[in-house]
């Protein structure tokens, strides 16, 4: 029923004038069951979606967040440990960004697989070529490899090459996950850099007209999300909410990486020495004004150009 449900609210949705015209989103990506550590935050973006279009920022998992003596990433993994769920979470990104999201979603790894073989695979531009030679296999992260002290049978080797490719669920979370390139792509940078590329070709998908004139298509969707996503939306938020993101994926989607730790300009910086002794980004200052800064203007203007020299 809740299929049909959502099935009848996206064709309705294009008969109503949106009762709202901003809202905002935290999505988490997580392992989920069946990988190491599966409630650990492997994505945070934070999202603000208009009828101007979908603004992203997205939230490195290092940054160190000093009220929970721990990095970002873990939050969720604490909060579901003591029961407050998403209330760590939220605090956190509100006092690192300045903004309250006005709902979230969490969305695991085999769900995203499962998305973008949804849609029929996406095509993504590869930057420059990059091979992963540990790349984490899943159900091996225990596997004592018979004594191997590299513990080499818990790792397979990925390659990417440059120009487009065609990803299926399986190719498209190995682009997203890959931390272990050689060169600029074993950055957290540039894996958040993929998953925004990721994320705007399957929107591109999802508004073709293979998905929006296909029923059919459109429920198995929803019964992909219903039983892969949590989500604090209830059946009476997604109609408003619908009509709106349809307008808004049709606009041009923004992204921005909180990052900068290699400029001596940039918003985080990293230590040499940590008392944590773990490799952590802070905020500049020692406060997180010049990075609230940016980021409202960023969602404003949506240009990061226009806000470089915001709390300079």
């Amino acid at each position: 029923m809740l299929g049909l449900f959502m099935v009848s609210t996206l064709v309705s949705a294009y008969y109503f004038t949106p009762n709202i015209s901003k809202t905002s989103f935290l999505v988490l990506g997580i392992s989920g069951p069946g990988h190491d550590s599966p409630t650990l935050t492997d994505t945070m973006i934070f999202s603000s979606i208009s009828l101007k279009g979908v603004t992203m920022i997205s939230i490195p998992r290092d940054i160190w967040y000093q009220p929970a003596q721990a990095k970002i990433n873990t939050l969720y993994y604490y909060g579901q440990e003591n029961g407050s769920g998403m209330d760590l979470v939220e605090r956190g990104v509100f006092d690192i960004l300045g903004k309250t999201a006005d709902h979230w979603a969490i969305i695991d790894f085999t769900t995203f697989e499962k998305m973008i073989d949804w849609v029929g695979g996406i095509n993504v531009y590869v930057n420059q070529t990059f091979d992963d030679y540990k790349y984490p296999i899943a159900g091996k992260e225990d596997d004592l490899c018979n004594g191997d002290k590299l513990y080499a049978c818990r790792y397979e080797h990925i390659h990417f090459e440059t120009g487009w490719q065609t990803m299926n669920g399986e190719t498209a979370l190995e682009f997203v996950r890959s931390r272990n390139a050689e060169g600029d792509e074993g950055t957290d940078t540039a894996r958040s850099k993929r998953q925004e590329k990721v994320i705007a070709a399957l929107k591109s998908e999802f508004l073709s007209p293979k998905i929006l004139l296909n029923i059919g298509k459109i429920k198995e969707g929803f019964q992909i999300v219903q039983a892969g996503v949590k989500t604090d939306l209830s059946q009476a938020d997604i109609l408003p909410l619908v009509k709106l993101f349809l307008i808004a994926f049709q606009q041009e989607m923004k992204s921005y990486v909180l990052d900068g730790w290699e400029s001596e300009t940039g918003l985080l910086f990293h230590p040499n020495v940590h008392l944590s002794k773990q490799w952590v980004l802070l905020p500049r200052n020692n406060n997180w004004d010049q990075v609230h800064q940016f980021v409202s203007c960023f969602i404003d203007k949506r240009d990061p150009a226009l806000c470089s020299s915001v709390g300079e």
